[in-house]
């Protein structure tokens, strides 16, 4: 007995679906297979990183696929050279340095299919903690290298004067913690990738970098051997093609591809940021936009290999020939070349035409000879202009003046602008200048034929910080290239610190004219109640009085006449402060003055049964040119400050004088340097309190102004006086027996 069961409506229609499948491919008559892909190996030179984008976008777009290849992407390890990889046939491909022409020399059959980089990414690195601020400071530290990219350090450190051979290197353990602990003071390095690590973690390190040296290579070779080349012509081709388009794709969608490498790829915890990072830094080394992606220049593997020669790693008469891919070679005719050549040499004899060949010949020799010649005096020139600018105590930066790129940035440079020489090579000149109008006005300039001296500009370092910088720019021949070479010296501190000053004085400035104003008002608004005080104590001293009110009356007119004095003496004071206060020079006769103001204390000292005497030593001149209302100002605060603070004894003033050096101007008239003594047997000042005596508002003690009265301006008004006479102002004192202040003055001899 049949059980019927429901098939759900899904299932049919499923089903339905695939039978209608099957009955057209039945009906569609079987075309021949496609042929199976190509299977090649390409091996990497390191782990997998945005260093390798262009394989992995050439994988992922299916670039290889639609050449007919299947490719396998294989990790380098530390067991085994990359290079070998190839040599030996366990890759078909792979991706080496420079160092591929000592491999070449040596006679190991690779080829250069494509430079991916135009620039290396190879520097050295040291820890700042080492006190290795140049490649010299390492020679006995301890380094670490990868073998396989040693040859290029090498060069460098040979170019700087350092024998490689003395240098403590130990491989490299990729361990990058061994360089932070200091288990080594500097290691190899990709500027793609270490230096990213080493400020994450907080770092500070030195980066040295070959090109700053002149040595420029190529960087990460896509390259093969001759038998692939010879025996796989197609799948050659169809690889490079493949790969080239692979890093067009990669450097156009650079977010896309490190999402991917994430996605699809063991980058043994490296972060988007971090490959992100090293997208961007391979770029500036591939410079997309100005070259080819892939381009060789046969004449510049010609200078890496006369740099390896020059320093003993390659032999001078190195061939580059068979060592750079040709894919579309010339078909040979050397036997048609020599059946041409014997028949030419029959027409030529016969015509007579042998002669003026050979001499052709022989001055296009002479010719190749020449040039040859010149371009060597041109590298040796490059490279003293490269060792003067990287020695240079200053910035030196130099850049293509057609396409403004950063050519060369010496070490100075690199710690001025805040970015390593790597950063820098390869970026825009103008992306330096706060303002890129700046650099416009330079060029044109120096297009003009005009040189650029002592220019005062504002650039802006790689980490956004503003400096200013006095400039001075010319045109120099660089890399076979017009340049633009730039030296400067960082001048941010100094005009700083002239703004300050600037605007210190400004306020300075507006706070002497606002002061100057309240001090005009106020001692207008306080002068005209003080007259009216004191004319009303004066007509109520005329009215019969008790001995009482007397008394009160004359110590208003005390009170109003000291507060008439300070007001005279702030006044003064604010003059001399802002330097408002000219002297007026007249002649004065010394001995008179003298008299005179001895006249005017004579009753004071009196007063307190003091004597009051005066001396004028014989030498001192008759009459002198000076302000003499200043003089009496001083002459008059001393005495009766000496009077004031003297009980018993006396007060004397004394005047010497001493010619000064004769001027050498004819007839000028003689200089003197006069004293005027105030010795007193008063109270004294302790030593510890002179020192205040001089400022404003201050006296010896706080109790002398309770005591003795006074404002505290007098002496400091009377030394600004002095000092304005051409002298100064000071005193010599014993507590108990007595002071004597000194006034000094400059005087030309009067007649």
């Amino acid at each position: 007995m049949l059980r019927h069961q429901r098939i759900k409506p899904v299932w049919v229609a499923a089903l339905l679906i695939a039978g209608n499948a099957l009955n057209g491919w039945a009906a569609t008559p079987a075309g021949p297979p496609p042929p199976p892909l190509d299977h090649v190996t390409l091996q990497l030179k390191w782990r997998h990183q945005f260093q390798f984008a262009g394989y992995y976008a050439a994988i992922a777009q299916g670039y290889y696929r639609d050449a007919g290849l299947d490719v396998t992407l294989r990790e380098a390890s530390t067991a085994h050279d990359p290079t070998e990889e190839v040599i030996e046939g366990r890759a078909e491909f792979g991706v080496g340095n420079s160092d591929l022409l000592l491999f070449r020399q040596k006679g190991y059959p690779v080829v250069v299919l494509a430079d991916i980089f135009q620039h290396s990414p190879l520097v050295l690195v040291a820890r700042s903690a080492s006190g290795a601020t140049d490649l010299q400071a390492l020679h006995d530290k301890h380094l670490m290298m990868v073998p396989s990219e040693s040859a290029e350090l090498f060069a460098y450190f040979k170019y700087e004067g350092v024998d490689p051979t003395k240098l403590h290197v130990q491989p490299q353990t990729f361990n990058i913690e061994d360089f932070i602990s200091g288990k080594v003071d500097a290691m190899s390095a990709y500027s793609t990738d270490e230096p990213f690590l080493l400020r994450q973690r907080g770092v500070p390190f030195y980066s040295f970098v070959p090109r700053a040296g002149g040595i420029d290579f190529y960087g990460d070779c896509l390259f093969t051997t001759e038998t692939q080349i010879k025996e796989h012509p197609a799948r050659v081709r169809a690889f490079v093609q493949a790969s080239l388009k692979g890093w067009d794709y990669a450097l156009a969608h650079q977010t896309e591809i490190v999402d991917l490498i994430l996605r699809d790829y063991d980058t043994e915890g490296k972060s988007r940021e971090q490959l992100l990072f090293e997208a961007a830094q391979t770029a500036e080394l591939m410079h997309p936009e100005l070259i080819e992606v892939g381009h060789m220049n046969p004449g510049r593997w010609q200078h890496m290999a006369d740099t390896y020669a020059e320093f003993g790693m390659l032999p001078h008469d190195f061939s580059l020939n068979g060592f750079l891919y040709n894919p579309n070679p010339k078909p040979d005719y050397t036997w048609l070349y020599w059946t041409l050549g014997g028949l030419s040499v029959v027409a030529v004899g016969a015509l007579g035409w042998a002669l003026p060949l050979l001499r052709l010949n022989r001055l296009l020799r002479g010719e190749v000879r020449e040039r040859q010649r010149a371009e060597a005096q041109v590298r040796a020139s490059e490279k003293q202009y490269r060792e003067l600018a990287e020695a240079a105590p200053f910035p030196v930066t130099i850049s293509d003046a057609e396409t403004q790129r950063v050519l060369f940035l010496n070490r100075r440079g690199s710690a001025t602008l805040h970015i390593s020489t790597a950063d820098a090579q390869g970026r825009k000149a103008e992306d330096f200048f706060e303002d890129p109008v700046h650099r416009e006005q330079i060029l044109a300039q120096l297009r003009s034929g005009q040189p650029i001296s002592d220019y005062e500009v504002r650039l802006k370092t790689h980490d956004g910080r503003r400096l200013w910088v006095l400039l001075s720019a010319g045109t120099v021949e660089f890399a076979g290239r017009r340049g633009v070479v730039v030296a400067f010296q960082d001048i941010t501190h100094q005009r700083e610190l002239q703004e300050a000053l600037q605007r210190s004085k400004e306020v300075a400035e507006a706070a002497e004219v606002a002061k100057g104003r309240y001090l005009a008002v106020m001692t207008h608004e306080l002068r005209t109640p003080l007259s009216g005080i004191i004319g009303l104590a004066h007509l109520l001293r005329e009215e019969p009085l008790t001995p009482d009110q007397h008394e009160n009356i004359v110590l208003i007119e005390t009170a109003a006449q000291t507060l008439f004095e300070l007001i005279d003496g702030i006044l003064d004071y604010a003059k001399l402060e802002a330097g408002r206060l000219e002297p007026e020079w007249e002649r004065v006769a010394v001995w008179p003055l003298v008299q005179s103001m001895s006249r005017l204390f004579t009753a004071p000292a009196q007063a307190k049964e003091l004597t009051l005497t005066s001396q004028v030593a014989p030498e001192v001149p008759v009459v002198i040119v000076t302000d003499e209302m200043r003089l009496r100002q001083i002459l008059g605060n001393l005495l009766s400050n000496a009077i004031k603070f003297t009980e018993t004894g006396g007060v004397e003033l004394q005047v010497s004088a001493q010619p000064l050096p004769s001027n050498p101007v004819e007839d000028a008239p003689r200089r003197w340097r006069l004293w005027f003594h105030v010795r007193d047997t008063g109270i004294g000042i302790a030593p510890e309190h002179i020192t205040k005596l001089f400022q404003p508002y201050m006296q010896a003690t706080p109790g002398i102004a309770r005591r003795y009265g006074g404002t505290g301006l007098g002496l400091a008004i009377s030394r600004q006086l002095a000092q304005l006479l051409g002298g100064d102002l000071s005193v010599e004192s014993t507590p108990g027996l007595g002071s004597t202040f000194i006034i000094e003055i400059i005087a030309e001899e009067g007649h």
